[in-house]
């Protein structure tokens, strides 16, 4: 199966291998002007059972790059071939060739995949499954709403936890701080106007305050694109400190010439594994860890 990835923040590396989830692939970089980035991975039988089971995997792992690295990312599924003759992953080549989904606003490089978020429950994969979403569009309408759809799950209170937040976690949120500042609240708490004059007006548009979105207004525009600012950074406390999204897992290898996979950090220091692809970057930030794991 080959799934199409985008993703706005460039790798240090053309190709990677990887097993996540217990499943292997192989992403492999593209021109990002001409086209989106390759996912591959090998399935004992393309029926419709291993697609959708692949496929879910690839999207927890794209959700879990876009948090790392801070990117826009989108996966979707672009085809797959059957075949009795399959050669190897590292040796498989790109098929399908389609244009890119997300918003063209320049690409950043020098980026891994060496750590992850370490996904453990349900509600941190779906709230990362709509933080992706919320990265990748280019409508801040559209990003506000699956932001604000993060602060929702597991039960939350989206109102409540934005106002609990600007107090217990100011420092953690201050992009938040600042783009609040220009906001009209004329009284009303932050939550609240969050909730009445950008969440109900985006879904409803004659919600049962009143309040009614005018899309050729220049200053409601304005307004809503420091709304989305904020919310994004309430969406990333939220995940980070209710749903305790704080753990990681690294790209290793069990010994020399084995397929590199995802391993939890607090598992590395038994084994004597090493860094999958190692580079200068990575010895100069987390050095401790890694002379932890080649001990």
């Amino acid at each position: 199966m080959e799934m199409s990835f985008d993703n706005s923040h460039r790798l240090v590396r053309k190709r990677h291998l990887f097993e996540y989830r217990g499943y292997q692939f192989s992403l492999i970089q593209d021109n990002p002007g001409k086209h989106p980035d390759h996912l591959l991975t090998i399935l004992p039988t393309y029926d419709e059972l291993h697609l959708n089971a692949a496929f879910s995997v690839a999207a927890e792992f794209a959700s879990a790059v876009c948090w790392q690295n801070n990117a826009r990312v989108a996966i979707w599924e672009s085809g797959g071939r059957s075949s009795s003759h399959v050669q190897p992953l590292a040796r498989l080549q790109p098929s399908i060739f389609s244009l890119p989904r997300i918003p063209s606003r320049g690409n950043v490089v020098g980026y891994e995949l060496t750590r992850l978020p370490l996904i453990e429950t349900e509600a941190q994969r779906m709230a990362l499954a709509r933080f992706r979403e919320g990265r990748a569009s280019n409508n801040d309408y559209l990003s506000f709403l699956f932001f604000w759809q993060v602060l929702e799950v597991g039960g939350g209170n989206p109102i409540g936890f934005v106002d609990k937040a600007l107090r217990k976690y100011r420092r953690e949120i201050h992009q938040a701080v600042e783009a609040i500042d220009k906001l009209p609240l004329q009284g009303r708490s932050v939550g609240h106007y969050l909730y009445t004059d950008c969440r109900n007006v985006i879904a409803h548009f004659r919600p049962k305050s009143g309040a009614m979105l005018n899309l050729d207004a220049r200053h409601d525009r304005v307004h809503l694109v420091w709304s989305t600012r904020a919310i994004e950074q309430f969406a990333k406390c939220y995940i980070r400190n209710v749903l305790g999204l704080k753990k990681y897992c690294y790209l290793v290898r069990k010994r020399r010439g084995a397929f590199p996979m995802y391993f939890p950090e607090d598992q590395l220091s038994a084994h004597r594994y090493r860094i999958a692809y190692p580079s200068p970057s990575w010895g100069a930030i987390t050095g401790k860890l890694k002379r932890k794991i080649i001990k």
